[in-house]
């Protein structure tokens, strides 16, 4: 029987604009109960912060408020269950990988993501379709859903291109949570130690009055491996993404272990040798 339990506790940050937030404390932990089926949640307790210093919400907008209040989440829970899933990953063809998470996908959204990869181990192109279907979640860091009447279908088409040298290109096209329509452009540079820094820019047809203040979605992330502070080999990492102006314009949820970042690493050779399991 194939069983691996994984856990971290780490310094966590929630970021309501570049200049406000708290840190507190995040744990995780995941269990890989048979090949492929991998159950995995993750809690926050909040130990400062300047949250209540933010704008509420942004100026403008009339698009639902999937993003825009971060901060009545941060300020109305200092502890929350930010994750509850269980995951599904197969190999159903040559070169094919699909992904089914369901439960409580991220902070603010919980449903049901789907995925498929198409992603030849010799070839710098991948090219993927992803759909979900999502309902707001409470603002109080438990697992309710009632504080929001908001539900949503979303879906995505996905190339992605490694143009070699740690540069890295990603174009997203699909429908995003609040219901706009629009694509996400994305160029990551990974150094040799696994570190990543990127950009990304989203457009969609949302109107300037509909998104308000921001006009469109955009930012920066960092991606810090684990193995550093480890002493074996580990898939762990920390990210985070700071925008200038969170909107909701271009908001997609934030479900975790999409694919191709989990098979570029798989076909790269720089996973522990049990996770190849998940793949058959």
């Amino acid at each position: 029987m194939y069983q691996k339990l994984r856990w971290r506790i780490l310094p966590g940050f929630r970021v309501t604009s570049p200049a406000h937030g708290d840190i507190g404390i995040r744990a995780s932990a995941s269990y890989d109960f048979a090949p492929g089926w991998v159950a995995s949640g993750t809690i926050y307790q909040k130990i400062a912060g300047n949250s209540e210093k933010a704008h509420l919400v942004p100026k403008g907008g009339t698009l639902p408020h999937v993003r825009s209040d971060t901060r009545k989440y941060n300020e109305d829970s200092d502890f929350a269950f930010e994750r509850a899933t269980l995951a599904w990953y197969a190999h159903p063809a040559p070169n094919f990988y699909s992904r089914v998470t369901v439960g409580y996908l991220e902070r603010m959204h919980g449903g049901v993501s789907g995925e498929v990869l198409w992603k030849p181990a010799d070839s710098p192109l991948a090219l993927g379709v992803e759909v979900n279907y999502t309902k707001q979640r409470d603002t109080d860091g438990m697992l309710g859903f009632g504080d929001y009447d908001y539900a949503i279908a979303t879906g995505y088409l996905s190339a992605y291109y490694d143009f070699g040298n740690g540069y890295l290109g990603q174009l997203d096209v699909g429908r995003y949570l609040a219901g706009d329509v629009g694509a996400t452009l994305t160029l990551d540079r990974e150094f040799a130690n696994g570190w990543k820094v990127g950009a990304f820019a989203t457009l969609t047809d949302a109107s300037a009055a509909e998104v308000g203040e921001g006009r469109f979605d955009k930012g920066i992330r960092i991606t810090i491996p684990m193995n550093w502070m480890l002493s074996n080999p580990s898939r762990q990492e920390i990210s985070q993404t700071i925008r200038p102006l969170q909107r909701d314009g271009g908001a997609r949820v934030d479900v975790e272990g999409r694919l191709y970042d989990t098979i570029r690493d798989y076909h790269s050779d720089r996973v522990d040798d049990q996770w190849s399991r998940v793949w058959r």
